[in-house]
């Protein structure tokens, strides 16, 4: 689980406010907000009567000149530039994957960015465009917002807020983002280090009792109705979620993970119940369920303690857990679902890709190894992976941060290296998706 600071200036994380501002009256937001540094005669843009065939498109930042840079995964060019203030960002995919969701926690902003790689319905076909990447001048403004969480159509972002300042939840769909609006905000009582996720009509969320004060971690979850833009609270679970943290959901369950198990709400039935999971019997000492992993096709969730994984079997609640085999010895670096969840990967700090066949009970393949990764006395950076939505392949930032590897997702063979002209950190893949994966942790 990633620790925050949470001593930077209290004026810097203000209460949760909606912001759509042009530039001139923007000193919270970023700078050159709305621009790039790439002139309108670079990329020409295109209105396409057919349908475009395209790897999309990788968002990337720029550590070297602290900028947000569109990389073309056809060209391998870099298409725009767009200067950031304050600290670097992590970077997502909104729910349809056409914008960049960068969330620079530390200065309580949340900005987007258009990839230019959209589909309008048309009535009788379905229209892709190609146009130049923009940033928006549509922005939010909160107090540390962390736990981002898509679902389906929809996201939320949880601002954990700090001691004087409450938790707010905000919700986007891509309309709304290209609207420079939300589709609904909730207020709620403290601050947390909390998450929520929007299913169907229902908004689940954290609770933390104003009595816990040793922690700021929620203990609790609670379920408010969504309609026109309104949350009405129906229920707080009586079952206990002690230090809760990280959550995933399917069609049919939602869980969150606890110190001493897992929570899991029963989407199928109309009362939305909930049961508990005890932890795993081989969990080790001083270890739990911290984060959480889903995907739309697969019936199982993965559930990560430190470096032990975990498949939860939602259809054996009495002996759910089967252990995934990492060595001994390995740490995580990233891990997830392909695009189509016929694998789930794991990037070992030993530079190995570990590769699952879901449908085949989860069976282990032989570690690949695709890089090797820089220690602490060499300048590199964390390792991170993207997902492909049209290909069955992962996109990994390699430990130097100058190279991005194309991977087959199923093999872990290396498709492709693009070398990079700069050191990037965090990196997220954005274009025409088939669907939506489901996951998270930050």
């Amino acid at each position: 689980m990633n620790q925050y600071d949470d001593t930077k200036d209290a004026a810097r994380c203000l209460p949760f406010k909606k912001l759509t501002l042009v530039c001139a009256a923007a000193s919270v937001l970023l700078s050159g907000c709305g621009g790039s540094s790439s002139s309108p005669g670079d990329m020409e843009g295109r209105h396409l009567d057919s349908d475009v065939e395209t790897e999309g498109r990788l968002v990337v930042f720029d550590q070297d000149s602290a900028a947000v840079k569109v990389l073309d995964l056809d060209t391998e060019e870099v298409l725009s530039m767009h200067p950031l203030s304050g600290e670097a960002p992590r970077l997502y995919a909104s729910p349809d994957k056409r914008y960049a969701v960068i969330i620079q926690r530390s200065d309580g902003l949340v900005s987007f960015l258009d990839s230019g790689l959209y589909t309008e319905d048309h009535g009788d076909h379905l229209h892709d465009y190609v146009e130049d990447p923009t940033l928006l001048s549509f922005s939010l403004s909160g107090s540390k917002p962390t736990h981002y969480t898509p679902h389906e159509d929809h996201a939320a972002i949880f601002f954990d807020g700090l001691e004087g300042v409450t938790s707010s939840v905000m919700l986007l769909s891509d309309a709304s983002i290209g609207a420079g609006d939300i589709v609904g905000e909730l207020s709620l009582s403290n601050n947390m280090h909390g998450a929520a996720k929007l299913i169907d009509e229902q908004l689940f969320t954290t609770y933390r009792d104003p009595s816990i004060t040793e922690t700021t971690l929620p203990a609790a979850v609670e379920r408010y109705s969504f309609s026109d833009g309104a949350l009405t609270f129906e229920h707080r679970y009586s079952e206990a979620c002690p230090r809760l943290h990280g959550s995933a959901a399917t069609d049919s369950f939602i869980t969150f993970g606890c110190s001493d198990g897992v929570l899991v709400v029963d989407l199928t039935q109309t009362s939305y119940p909930a049961i508990k999971l005890s932890n795993p019997g081989s969990l080790l000492e001083d270890s739990r369920i911290g984060s959480l992993y889903s995907h739309p096709d697969v019936d199982d969730f993965v559930g990560v303690a430190k470096n032990q994984f975990f498949v939860i079997n939602m259809n054996s609640p009495s002996d759910p857990y089967q252990e995934l085999p990492v060595p001994d010895g390995v740490s995580r670096i990233a891990q997830g679902f392909s695009t189509h969840a016929e694998t789930f990967y794991i990037l070992g700090d030993d530079g190995n890709l570990y590769l699952f066949d879901v449908d085949a009970d989860w069976s282990a393949s032989d570690p690949v190894k695709v890089m090797d990764v820089q220690t602490e006395d060499e300048v590199g950076v964390t390792p991170a992976i993207t997902v492909s939505q049209v290909e069955d392949v992962l996109f990994i930032l390699h430990s130097s941060g100058q190279q991005v590897l194309e991977v087959e997702s199923q093999t872990g063979e290396i498709l492709r290296t693009i070398n990079l002209d700069f050191t990037a950190s965090s990196l997220a893949w954005l274009g025409l998706s088939e669907g939506h994966a489901h996951e998270h942790d930050h």
